[in-house]
């Protein structure tokens, strides 16, 4: 066992290896062209695998530069999901120690928005929660605490992420006009109401609301007062209700009242 393991181990680090003549140890010479033409199908499907789940980090940077940043990222993995539906988590953050953030400081966010596309893509499904469960509680509403659905992603930049992106996939704004980028921080929410992965843009309020929500474990009233402290003018009762109609939010609840943690 430990010299299969070994074996296995040795064959791996050969296909990771930045010289493209490396050899697993002990395998002869002869099969040496056999394994370079294994080592570079094996690569080329990862590189097009990147380049699927990042289609618009593709665009930004062009698609042979893209190449390059795929096969460094490629070469310098320590650890390989099994499965290529999920692949390049941790791109994000290759992108942010890389010389390519100098003139697009924003493309490690733009990654992180579209890894959220992917994971929300591929999250289990569940029942998100429907603004019906919450009749003849209404009272109860500011002791809630929620749980984000499994397909529920909150991405926050100080770039204007969402807006590069609507740009480079040819979407409308909210009007259905071309889309107008102002440099400003941007958040958005990713998310799969009904079976169909969505982005929306939310305000700063909204986006307090729904951190304080599913990251922080803030009952509504608590994580209504951190939206207010984010933008005065924030509404709770419409973005609630955006955020329901998104599908953000798992159909189990609970409320604070009662067990011995009143939040309000």
């Amino acid at each position: 066992m430990n010299d299969l393991k070994a074996f296995y181990d040795g064959f791996s680090d050969a296909l990771r290896h930045p010289d493209p003549t490396a050899l697993p140890q002990g395998m002869e010479d002869r099969a040496a062209h056999r394994f370079a033409i294994y080592r570079n199908n094996v690569h080329r499907g990862l590189y097009d695998a990147l380049g699927a789940a990042y289609p618009t980090v593709r665009k930004l940077v062009g698609e042979g530069f893209f190449g390059k940043l795929a096969q460094g990222f490629v070469q310098g993995e320590a650890n390989r999901p099994g499965s290529l539906a999920l692949y390049g988590d941790g791109f994000a953050d290759f992108l942010d120690g890389h010389a390519v953030i100098d003139r697009l400081p924003y493309v490690g966010d733009i990654a992180r928005l579209e890894r959220a596309g992917l994971e929300a893509s591929n999250a289990r499904d569940a029942q998100p929660l429907m603004a019906n469960a919450l009749a003849g509680i209404e009272d109860q509403l500011e002791h809630m605490m929620l749980l984000a659905h499994p397909a529920c992603r909150l991405v926050r930049s100080s770039h204007p992420i969402f807006a590069i992106w609507q740009a480079q996939n040819n979407a409308p704004d909210a009007t259905g006009n071309k889309v107008s980028i102002v440099q400003r921080p941007e958040a958005v929410l990713v998310a799969r109401p009904a079976m169909q992965v969505e982005m929306r843009f939310l305000s700063p309020g909204q986006a307090a609301f729904l951190a304080g929500l599913v990251e922080e474990g803030l009952c509504l009233a608590k994580a209504c007062a951190k939206a207010i402290q984010a933008d005065p003018n924030f509404d709770v009762t419409q973005s609630f209700a955006e955020l329901l109609m998104a599908g953000a939010f798992d159909a189990r609840f609970e409320i604070t009242k009662g067990h011995g943690h009143d939040c309000a």
